[in-house]
């Protein structure tokens, strides 16, 4: 079978375990973008090179741009994009497309996964139902890839279409909301890729927080580090609300985050979120 890469981005697991069924139908190598963010060019011989992360505000993730913008394939590589939604994801594969041609080699194929909700609690949510039906679906994907159709592939093809129309004006939306969240004064010119590493001004730690520093160690991109026991944000987050989600003691707060509202895929580790970042030592 040719060689196969899955890179993948992850906060709360469920892109990691998407991107893990198809690595295994793909019999692909499992890559973590975050290892990855201080390279300047990222070049892969692969003859498939598959992209899975979730999206932000019906966009790309910052880090997902930034490495779609240093990746070079091979002119005849297959290069394909999975994209992991609570809700609907906007123009994002798109976006993810333009990026990656800025390197001469766009999306041969883009694909969504509809995952439960990772951002805020939906009473009506059915999670054993996604957990499934993800399964289904990334094996339909892999017989795709595998007889390398093009195109964007929908679940909801209907509702995807009468959503991507609208895409700039829930970008609009959304850089006033991040501006709310970070405090800072509309409009302030700002786009929404710059906007999102600041909102972590609003972070805290109450007086439940242990000092633990596991909140610095599954932050993929090492924006936290522990002054005096106690968790500083750095102004470089990805908004993937790791640090929230694995703290023990519910100790952190934050505007983008609801304080009643937790979220963690069931196959997710501690070790999966630190090995994205420290690739290399364990891997």
């Amino acid at each position: 079978m040719p060689r196969t890469e899955m890179y993948y981005f992850t906060g709360t697991g469920n892109s990691l375990s998407v991107a893990r069924m198809l690595a295994t139908h793909l019999d692909g190598a499992l890559i973590p973008i975050a290892a990855l963010d201080d390279q300047d060019e990222i070049l892969s011989e692969a003859d498939v090179i598959g992209i899975t992360f979730p999206t932000y505000y019906a966009d790309v993730p910052a880090i997902v741009r930034r490495f779609a913008r240093k990746l070079v394939a091979r002119p005849d590589a297959h290069v394909f994009g999975v994209i992991t939604y609570g809700g609907a994801f906007g123009a994002a594969l798109h976006y993810l497309d333009g990026f990656l041609q800025l390197r001469g080699h766009g999306l041969n194929a883009g694909f969504g996964v509809h995952m439960p909700q990772n951002a805020f609690y939906k009473s009506w949510e059915n999670r054993p139902r996604a957990f499934r039906r993800s399964v289904q679906r990334a094996r339909a994907i892999a017989t795709a890839v595998e007889k390398r159709q093009t195109g964007m592939n929908y679940t909801n093809r209907l509702l995807q279409t009468a959503i991507t129309p609208f895409a700039k004006r829930f970008e609009r939306s959304s850089i006033r909301f991040l501006e709310q969240a970070a405090g800072i004064a509309s409009p302030s010119g700002l786009a929404l890729e710059a906007l999102i590493p600041l909102v972590d001004q609003t972070y805290s730690a109450t007086d439940a927080c242990t000092g633990c520093s596991i909140c610095a160690q599954v932050c993929p991109v090492g924006n936290i580090t522990m002054e005096n026991g106690r968790p500083v944000w750095h102004q470089h987050c990805e908004n993937c609300l790791a640090c929230f989600n694995w703290c023990p003691t519910d100790a952190l707060r934050g505007s983008v985050s609801k304080k009643e509202y937790r979220y963690k895929h069931p196959e997710l580790t501690m070790q999966d979120m630190i090995r994205q970042r420290d690739f290399e030592s364990t891997g």
